[in-house]
């Protein structure tokens, strides 16, 4: 058991602390860092998505999402067959492969780990107050002209097309489009 002095030297001298690895959640559409550093980015990790957080550097959290992707596709998605984002990176060759699944349409997925780095500001335990916002969001910015529809109407995979036709419309930037597009895959 290290005593509170011990703790401050280590801090005081920079260390990185070791947490139990736990899951939380990216609260806004955020770059994923190769180093500590977040000199070189992975890609975008995106709002919503579960990440396992590894360890703690003062603002900095090494993070590790898992996720599914088609072969050698840079995109990968929360789950097989569901086009959720999760992350999106640029070489297939930076995700480390730890299994395959096939969807009911005998499409192959591969399951795959990408870690790296993000600040730790944009890590939240509670995903339903993010996808509160994307409500809210929703609401605000679509809600004028489109009534909330019941969650059997939509399978999640519909969600994408439609917002890449409406967020024009409703002037909504690239992470506004997200927030909602995961609010309503996930509601």
């Amino acid at each position: 058991m290290l005593t509170i002095k011990q703790l401050l030297m280590m801090f005081i001298m920079g260390a990185t602390f070791s947490v139990a690895a736990h899951a939380e959640y990216i609260n806004k559409n955020a770059m994923l860092y190769k180093d500590q550093n977040q000199k070189e980015s992975l890609g975008k990790i995106y709002v919503a998505s579960q990440v396992k957080v590894l360890s703690q550097n003062g603002s900095i959290s090494e993070v590790e999402f898992t996720g599914f992707a088609p072969e050698d596709s840079p995109l990968v998605y929360e789950k097989p067959g569901v086009l959720m984002m999760g992350f999106e990176g640029s070489d297939f060759a930076d995700y480390k492969v730890i299994g395959t699944q096939v969807d009911e349409y005998d499409t192959e997925w591969f399951e795959v780990v990408i870690k790296g780095y993000v600040s730790t500001a944009l890590l939240s335990e509670d995903k339903n107050t993010i996808l509160q916002s994307g409500k809210v969001l929703f609401e605000a910015r679509c809600g004028a002209c489109h009534d909330l529809h019941h969650k059997e109407e939509f399978v999640p995979n519909v969600w994408p097309s439609i917002l890449d036709n409406m967020a024009p419309q409703a002037g909504l930037s690239g992470d506004e489009k997200a927030l909602i597009e995961k609010f309503l895959q996930e509601q």
